[in-house]
């Protein structure tokens, strides 16, 4: 199997920021409930200010700022450039006034400490070297009383969405870079127990572990490749890196697999988040 040398987290997030800014309202409708549990579980209160780790394009942080108000701020972050200029583009065409985008690592937070009142964060946290840091920075720049709360992927066998993708770059020949369930991977906090230990380790209490079951819906075979094979990480960069024909055998091999998720052309796959929220 092909073994390519695994790439830096900076370089697959600015890699893959164009797809995640050009599919940024599917990849967010299609986990809504997510950012929708993640913002009530904060409750954001107008006048106050939010900070959103790891944002992406910025959408989950955008519902916080719609409840703040003007007099509120909402500071987006991601780590890499890409991602922070899709956010403050999201911002701009949505009027919001009230939104700070910046580049920052979520293991080192450039903000003081008891500065914000809420600290929010969708599948980001399991991406990070070190999660145990991101959790005590942001119980560092916490006001008393305010809260954390993050979203991660569940187990595998409830993310066909991605396992698929995976399974047939497996059985065509590639091997993904990187440990999906080591430091950094999609599934390094699958198990909600995991998480619990890593946000009372930091210090909070009041901690509450969900599940949150979804689904991802294509119109067509065809859409769910356009996104999934650009959006997935690593992944995406090993499929931008193979031929032609080694891409066509990962599509004849993934096809298939997607039938029981069929309705006449149309695919819902089905997904499940791990919610985790703190005081």
């Amino acid at each position: 199997m092909t073994q390519p040398d695994p790439p830096q987290p900076a370089e697959i997030a600015e890699f893959v920021a164009p797809a995640w800014e050009r599919h940024r309202e599917l990849l967010f409708e299609g986990q809504r409930s997510v950012s929708e549990w993640l913002i009530d579980q904060v409750d954001p209160q107008p006048g106050q200010t939010i900070l959103e780790l790891t944002a992406g394009p910025g959408e989950t942080g955008f519902l916080a700022a719609e409840r703040i108000g003007a007099n509120g701020r909402l500071i987006s972050t991601d780590g890499s450039v890409g991602m922070v200029d899709a956010a403050r583009r999201g911002a701009e065409a949505r009027g919001l006034g009230n939104v700070e985008c910046r580049v920052m690592d979520a293991q080192d937070i450039e903000l003081p400490d008891s500065s914000v009142d809420a600290v929010i964060s969708r599948f980001g946290v399991m991406l990070t070297p070190e999660p145990a840091r991101v959790m005590r920075e942001a119980k560092r720049v916490l006001r008393d009383g305010g809260r954390v709360a993050y979203a991660v992927w569940g187990p595998p066998d409830r993310n066909p969405w991605l396992t698929l993708l995976v399974g047939a770059v497996l059985q065509s020949g590639h091997a993904p870079p990187g440990d999906p369930f080591g430091p950094g991977g999609p599934f390094s906090l699958a198990a909600p127990e995991a998480n619990r230990v890593l946000v009372e380790a930091a210090g909070f209490s009041d901690v509450r572990v969900e599940e949150i079951a979804g689904a991802m819906r294509y119109d067509r075979f065809d859409d769910y490749w356009g996104v999934q094979s650009t959006v997935s990480g690593p992944l995406a960069l090993l499929i931008a890196s193979l031929s032609t024909a080694d891409v066509d055998a990962i599509k004849a091999a993934l096809e298939p697999t997607l039938a029981p998720f069929r309705s006449g052309d149309a695919l819902s796959l089905p997904s499940l988040a791990v919610g985790v929220s703190a005081r």
